[in-house]
């Protein structure tokens, strides 16, 4: 399967992904509505890229009493069921890098589902710090990829 990967070194912070994101899924250009918050790591200089890494141990999944959210087989992302949703936002702390977000109007959770399979984000990154990548969400890379990812979050 195709899965975003992001490399937090090469990213310069210009939020394109995160305005191209909003527009696509919300038709407006807005941090807020973004599934990709881009933080800046002052200490280091550097800017992490936080958003749904579609992990394989879900813990967002697990922790949905509603069962608002599940995993698309064919894309590999999981996604959020408005329907079943009741915007109790216990998904967002059980989430280890920030990926989810909430809308108080809809009062409902919101994170990436992979355009589909077909990321926009990706398509607009110039300096390909977010890539999509043929992989297996069990491979070794992609856990240490998590892992990595989980590390740098945690230390903003």
């Amino acid at each position: 399967m195709k899965l975003i990967e992001v490399s937090h070194d090469t990213c310069v912070g210009c939020r394109l992904c995160a305005m191209i994101c909003s527009l696509v899924k919300e038709d407006e250009c807005s941090a807020t509505e973004s599934r990709i918050k881009i933080i800046r790591d002052e200490e280091f200089g550097n800017n992490l890229v936080s958003m749904c890494t579609q992990c394989a141990e879900a813990y967002c999944v697990e922790s949905c009493p509603s069962a608002a959210l599940a995993r698309d087989e064919a894309t590999g992302a999981v996604l959020v069921d408005a329907e079943l949703c009741t915007g109790c936002e216990i998904c967002i702390d059980a989430c280890p890098v920030g990926g989810i977000s909430y809308d108080p109007e809809r009062n409902i959770v919101f994170k990436c589902d992979l355009c589909g399979g077909d990321p926009e984000c990706v398509k607009f990154c110039s300096r390909e710090a977010i890539i999509l990548k043929e992989t297996d969400i069990d491979s070794p890379e992609r856990k240490s990829f998590m892992e990595e990812t989980t590390k740098l979050l945690a230390q903003v």
